[in-house]
């Protein structure tokens, strides 16, 4: 189980890369060279992202459940996310207030913590 646990939350990770390197071009074009505010651009790259990232893990980490119809997956997986993004975007304004790290490597961390609470909850879903 455990190993199964750790080989899924491995793959999703793998399988995310693609939409963290755009995350972080979105996010670093948005705040460096566009000058938004760092708040407003990490919540827009996360539901951008967000939907690439359906695909992936619908198709690729979970193999596209036959048993249950794409518009339950689509509605499992956008509920399971977007409550994850609250908490990630909330968590994420935290590090940015409280601390000086630079808000890339905030984001990564963010990622890296809230990806265990997704991939057991997607699981659900999917399961």
């Amino acid at each position: 189980m455990v190993k199964e646990t750790l080989s899924g939350i491995s793959k999703m990770a793998l399988w995310g890369v693609p939409g963290y390197l755009l995350a972080f071009g979105l996010n670093y074009t948005f705040n460096d060279l566009l000058h938004w505010n760092v708040y407003l651009s990490y919540f827009l790259v996360s539901v951008m992202v967000t939907t690439l990232n359906f695909f992936i893990i619908d198709q690729i980490v979970f193999k596209g459940d036959k048993g249950k119809s794409q518009k339950a997956r689509i509605l499992g997986y956008l509920s399971v996310v977007y409550t994850s993004k609250i908490g990630e975007w909330a968590f994420y304004s935290l590090l940015i207030w409280r601390t000086s790290i630079h808000y890339l490597l905030v984001q990564l961390i963010t990622s890296l913590v809230f990806i265990f609470y997704k991939y057991f909850f997607l699981k659900k879903v999917h399961g």
